[in-house]
């Protein structure tokens, strides 16, 4: 789960992208960002490369034109747990034909009644695909929610459907208070700062696996604390450590193809683990094999897991990522 930002100035407001993605961009993004902005060289400034730099972070994803920013609300609007539009989309240019191609409902009238609104129209397709706005989307206007806005008779039934969606989710750019409210939405959204605070471990799991290991421990660390997942948790953690020896093993053909309580052994009694790595790796595999999934009713009987337990293997699988990382740098991609 992302943010989708859609800004078609981007160039020009270097400043605000900065200011509400402080806590996501790293310094050296922030540094690139506002050497761009100072740049006087006269050659202007690239928004894709704007767009390059934020979306570094694999947590916000940018558009500044229109019809790429619809194509992404149809097809992907499940990705996003935030959304944050500009409502006048006007500056990219576009024409009709863009937009049909993408959505075959589009008409001309409403190209013409849009126009200059597009953020409107971004709305309407999330309210037609039953996606829940009120908490995730956030406009970017000229005008105080407080006030009549331009169009609104077009979005009436959209603001009403929606409840007080005028005043929580319009941000009046130059109001202070409204910005330090999105600021906050964005830096305190859980998801999103789960995805933060654990951004090394899933860029080493998609830099050395796929996506999909990425979205499985995902899946662990939304669910870690609920007992009802426990047994799924253990299964999903163990599909993760055969994973990571997998990956480990094709890089010696020694230990290739072999089971992984048999890669364990091999690292052991070669010198290539110490009592940190170890330890961990015969944790994971005894425990998840006993509790993965599976009905041990003779080993319940002694102690069952908890949430505790899946806590403890998520530390302990996150060191063994961390150890992969360290293994193919020294071994070679």
């Amino acid at each position: 789960m992302r943010i989708l930002f859609v800004e078609d100035e981007l160039s020009k407001n270097i400043p605000r992208v900065i200011r509400l993605f402080r806590k996501y961009l790293g310094e050296q993004q922030i540094k690139r960002l506002q050497e761009m902005e100072s740049d006087d060289s006269g050659y202007g400034i690239d928004p894709d490369q704007i767009k390059a730099i934020i979306e570094e972070t694999n947590l916000i994803e940018v558009e500044y034109r229109f019809p790429e920013a619809l194509k992404k609300v149809i097809h992907q609007h499940q990705e996003y747990s935030l959304f944050i539009i500009d409502r006048n989309l006007v500056e990219a240019r576009y024409d009709f034909e863009e937009i049909s191609k993408i959505d075959s409902s589009y008409t001309e009238s409403q190209y013409q009644q849009y126009s200059d609104r597009e953020g409107d129209y971004l709305l309407y397709k999330l309210a037609f695909l039953n996606v829940p706005v009120s908490e995730r989307f956030y406009y970017l206007t000229a005008y105080s929610g407080q006030d009549e806005i331009r169009g609104q008779p077009d979005i009436e039934s959209l603001i009403e459907h929606f409840g007080d969606f005028k005043q929580k989710n319009f941000i009046e750019k130059g109001n202070e208070a409204d910005l330090k409210k999105l600021i906050s939405r964005i830096e305190n959204n859980p998801l999103l700062s789960l995805l933060y605070d654990n951004r090394i471990y899933l860029k080493l799991l998609r830099n050395h696996i796929d996506d999909d290991m990425a979205g499985r421990f995902i899946k662990v660390l939304r669910e870690k604390d609920e007992a009802i997942r426990i047994g799924d948790s253990l299964k999903d953690i163990r599909i993760i450590y055969d994973d990571l020896l997998r990956k480990f093993s094709d890089r010696r053909p020694e230990i290739k193809g072999k089971p992984g309580k048999d890669i364990i052994k091999w690292l052991a009694d070669n010198g290539q683990l110490n009592s940190i790595i170890r330890n961990f790796a015969y944790s994971i595999y005894g425990i998840s094999s006993d509790f993965g999934g599976h009905d041990s009713r003779d080993k319940r009987s002694i102690y069952s897991p908890t949430t505790d337990t899946v806590n403890a293997l998520v530390h302990a699988l996150k060191d063994m990522i961390l150890w992969l990382d360290q293994k193919i740098s020294t071994h070679g991609q």
